[in-house]
């Protein structure tokens, strides 16, 4: 279901107004229930549309020329008027949109700092909007600027209403506050609602007797609350029950003292009130009637019910009923009728008619493959006219192997410095690939980087496939790096290949900004990414210099040395070996001398001792 935030009937009930989830302005007319005029704003998705209403301006405030500066102009000019759309966005900025001229008026800025979360415009008082800032602003309109500007309370205001007389001001939060607008002072408080209060309708009955009519979220009822100063009644008069959530209504006073209610639920369900103007009630007020949608089944299928998206009472007293979804919207007015409490209008859904619309279409009848059947190919005609001057009356077709070792004997025989044109042209595997937005046919073409077979494809390719191939190119290089080479190849060679065509197309410049502004944006980061990459390098440097020092220190500590003997070596050892055999000499002449000197020595000892014995 549509939130009542988001969709709103223009004041003259011709045109109907959403903004969806994907920040798109859609516009159709209820009188043929078809889509008028689509508006994508700049920033729709950093900062989308949370709330909408209409507003009618004269074509003369709307141009925002000064009362001063402008010249008489006659009285049928003065009173031309202008249906605006007000659009609240996430980020404060209130935009203008006009119907009439399909485009953006102006805006309205330095108001609020944070989401708009309200709306609400009368002739007489103007406009006021509300946000979660907790402000609520009065604009001038002719100046562009903010008039008047107060704190709202504690709570977030979710909803705006202005009295028809123009003279105070209703603000919901989870209670309601009464304001005058002279003073910007709170004048009375209505309290009866768990949740945050979501919408706020007033209904004037005589000139001094109106009545507020009030939904919170999650709240299965609507309250009604009697605006009189000298009361101040702080309970509602009178509650209308529903079966479920409200997501929109629209409230109308007729004659006799008596207000229309045409309720929309969460579940797709509308009901229609008739609240009598008759002093408190002390018992919940039930729909007068209920209405709902059913598609044509044709007795075939059972019963499914179309959802009625939101509803308006019109100045006739009809219900001008939007069902269906936004892909398939359909607006009707219809009569109320109260002869039985519940009308069931049956409709053909218009998913089930184009799901049986396409059944339809694919119900063709088969070709009869039985018989002999000729396929053609690109240049079929050619080679059958060749065939046609070749074909001998009683020639006979070579065995499958034959022609196998044939093809085999042409591959070896061809020079390597050649290669086929086989491969050299995939311009029809792009235009599946484009056609189908098959992935993997656009990954098996867009990643080759062969320059030859780039130039080759685009050479082929239409000028009809250059803008689908343009915006293939932009999702790649807003990817990683690795799709991005692949896309800058081509798209230098398809700028090279059909500059021509590129430059008579007038829509090359919009398939070219994306391209452009990330260009610049990567522009931006150059000068960062090459002092990161100066920096790394240094590093990288260092650490190699390390690396290489330590290497040679490791190859300075040698584990082994080999010297290979030379002559001077050979004298040196015979030197040696000479000095060696003379101390062996030595060595003997003194091993002889030394038993020697123990037998003297000896031969002392035995005369000292018979010396010694004679005495």
């Amino acid at each position: 279901m549509a939130s009542a935030s988001h969709s709103a009937f223009s004041h003259d009930g011709q045109f109907l107004a959403f903004c969806g989830t994907d920040g798109k302005l859609k516009i159709w007319e209820t009188a043929t229930s078809r889509l008028k005029q689509e508006f994508v704003p700049n920033l729709h998705l950093s900062s989308p549309c949370s709330v909408l209403d209409w507003i009618v301006v004269g074509a003369q405030s709307a141009n925002g020329t000064p009362w001063k500066k402008r010249r008489k102009k006659s009285v049928s000019e003065d009173t031309e008027q202008k249906e605006i759309i007000v659009m609240g966005s996430t980020n404060g900025t209130i935009t203008l949109y006009d119907v009439s001229t399909s485009s953006v008026n102006d805006q309205l800025q330095n108001g609020h700092s944070s989401t708009i979360t309200a709306i609400t415009w009368s002739p007489h008082a103007g406009l006021f909007t509300a946000a979660e800032d907790k402000q609520i602003v009065e604009w001038d309109l002719q100046e562009k600027t903010v008039k008047c500007k107060w704190k709202s309370g504690k709570g977030k205001v979710t909803s705006l209403a202005v009295l028809p007389e123009g003279k105070s001001l209703l603000s919901g939060e989870k209670t309601i506050k009464w304001w005058d607008l002279e003073t910007k002072q709170v004048i009375g408080t209505f309290t009866g609602h768990a949740n945050q209060v979501n919408a706020l309708r007033c209904a004037k009955v005589t000139s001094d007797t109106s009545y507020l009519f009030s939904s919170g979220s999650g709240d299965d009822y609507i309250s009604v609350w009697s605006l009189n100063e000298a009361k101040k009644d702080k309970a509602p008069v009178a509650t209308l029950t529903l079966p479920d959530e409200a997501v929109s209504y629209s409230v109308k006073a007729v004659k006799d003292s008596q207000i229309l209610v045409l309720s929309v639920t969460r579940s797709g369900h509308a009901q229609l009130f008739k609240y009598q103007v008759n002093g408190t009630s002390s018992k919940p007020i039930k729909p007068a009637l209920n209405v709902i949608v059913a598609a044509d089944s044709g007795q075939k299928e059972s019963v499914q019910q179309i959802p009625i998206i939101t509803g308006e009472i019109t100045d006739d007293s009809k219900m001008l009923l939007c069902y269906g979804t936004f892909l398939g919207l359909t607006i009707e007015k219809v009569i109320p009728d109260f002869s039985d409490k519940v009308q069931c209008l049956v409709r053909v859904d218009l998913r089930k008619s184009k799901e049986k619309k396409e059944e339809a279409v694919t119900k063709v009848k088969k070709a009869n493959i039985d018989e002999k059947v000729e396929y053609l190919a690109p240049g079929a005609e050619a080679a059958n006219a060749v065939g046609k001057r070749t074909k001998s009356g009683t020639g006979s077709q070579l065995p499958l192997k034959d022609r196998l070792e044939n093809l085999s004997l042409n591959a070896e025989t061809s020079t390597t410095g050649q290669s086929t044109c086989k491969g050299e042209n995939m311009c029809q595997l792009l235009l599946q690939g484009l056609a189908s937005g098959d992935k993997t046919l656009l990954t098996t073409v867009l990643y080759v980087r062969k320059e030859s077979v780039i130039k080759n494809t685009l050479a082929k390719l239409p000028t009809t496939a250059i803008m689908p191939l343009l915006k293939e190119l932009t999702t790649m290089l807003q990817g990683k790096t690795y799709p991005s080479k692949f896309a800058v190849l081509w798209l230098k060679a398809l700028v090279t290949t059909h500059a021509a065509s590129m430059i008579a197309n007038p829509s090359t410049r919009d398939a070219l900004a994306p391209i452009l502004s990330l260009i610049d944006a990567k522009q931006a980061l150059l000068p960062e990414i090459s002092r990161l990459k100066g920096r790394v390098g240094l590093i990288t440097g260092q650490l190699s210099r390390r690396a290489e020092k330590q290497e040679k220190d490791l190859t300075d500590e040698c584990l082994l040395v080999y010297q290979d003997e030379d002559s001077s070596e050979e004298d040196i050892d015979m030197g040696k070996v000479e000095l060696d055999s003379e101390s062996d000499d030595n060595w003997e002449e003194t091993s002889d001398q030394e038993p020697m000197q123990e037998d003297v020595e000896n031969g002392k000892s035995d005369d000292n001792a018979s010396i010694s014995s004679s005495d």
